[in-house]
């Protein structure tokens, strides 16, 4: 409608520039990126073969925001599964699967304590050679999510529609009149700007660095009209 135009410009004004794939960082477990790529990631890393990628599938569940790896310890005979990426306690589709789910893999054995029952103990070895894996696998991931310029292109248009469509209110005290000041005070632009920030925004913190002038704005904003 011919009447919302001057809105709809104002808007186009102040929509926020789009961030570039250098001002992004994604790690894996970000829950934003698609499960497809995670599987290509997944399927590349181990060079899981095809008659495996059938049954082994990334999942992620929106309600608990969890991902899940359906049948990780089908691929058994994957060499890079359970040697380069993974140990022969724990394979690299578990590593990953406990990665997207921002968890650190820990190893543990069961043995039995001096009154007969099964304790589970802390496996110290074992799990700084998982862990070493894991720091690899995320190395290699973050190495490997932007080198495609398609996979980049999708992956940054996501991001950008997602989350950077907010942009903060930018306030501007140049129409403020302050009658009664001092003549001898002058307040400079930052100053205005911070006082009708006070006035209109209601909830503000005065963050300057010392000498900038954060007295003069609490004392003005008690006069300002």
């Amino acid at each position: 409608q011919p009447e919302l135009k001057i809105n709809v410009d104002a808007l186009k004004q102040v929509i926020p520039k789009d961030l570039t794939a250098s001002e992004i960082g994604i790690k894996l477990g970000a829950t934003w990126i698609p499960t497809d790529i995670i599987e290509k990631f997944m399927y590349e890393l181990l060079d899981t073969p095809n008659t495996s990628q059938w049954n082994i599938k990334v999942k992620f569940y929106k309600n608990t925001s969890e991902w899940y790896i359906t049948n990780k310890n089908y691929d058994y005979s994957n060499v890079k599964a359970y040697k380069a990426y993974g140990t022969n306690r724990i394979n690299a589709y578990e590593i990953i699967e406990k990665t997207l789910n921002l968890k650190d893999v820990k190893i543990f054995d069961t043995e039995t304590n001096a009154d007969g029952n099964k304790v589970r103990v802390f496996n110290a070895k074992e799990t700084a050679i998982a862990q070493a894996k894991q720091d690899q696998i995320k190395q290699t991931f973050e190495d490997w999510i932007f080198n495609d310029q398609e996979r980049r292109e999708q992956l940054v248009r996501l991001y950008n529609d997602r989350f950077n469509s907010i942009r903060p209110r930018e306030y501007d005290g140049s129409h403020l009149n302050f009658s009664g000041m001092n003549p001898e005070i002058q307040l400079r632009k930052h100053q205005q700007n911070a006082i009708a920030h006070i006035l209109y925004g209601r909830n503000t913190l005065l963050a300057h660095e010392v000498g900038a002038g954060k007295t003069f704005e609490m004392v003005a904003r008690c006069n300002g009209k």
